[in-house]
């Protein structure tokens, strides 16, 4: 059997018991609160390091196959003035590239 005051104790105890338990209801609002509001400004945080990432990431393969578009159009020059070289030399014509225009 429990042990409960009686009389205006008891009352008075009933009271402060509701009251403790309002008071942890409060804190555990404010501190869901304070969690809601830290996940949301962390995930906004996530998504925009993602983006960034993404667009570094796109920057670097956009770097690249500038450089590789690049070789290709030298190589392709140096090819051009060869083949010029020869239809001099030897006097007859290689058909056309089919890159001209480009």
């Amino acid at each position: 059997m429990e042990n409960k005051p009686a009389g205006p104790f008891r009352r008075w105890y009933q009271l402060e018991a509701v009251t403790q338990f309002a008071d942890q209801r409060t804190e555990l609002e404010e501190k869901i609160r304070s969690l809601e509001a830290e996940k949301a400004s962390l995930l906004s945080g996530i998504a925009s390091l993602k983006e960034k990432i993404a667009t570094y990431e796109l920057e670097k393969s956009a770097s690249a196959l500038e450089s590789e578009v690049e070789s290709l159009r030298t190589e392709r020059a140096v090819l051009e003035e060869k083949a010029a070289n020869y239809e001099a030399e030897a006097g007859y014509e290689l058909p056309p590239s089919t890159t001209e225009g480009l």
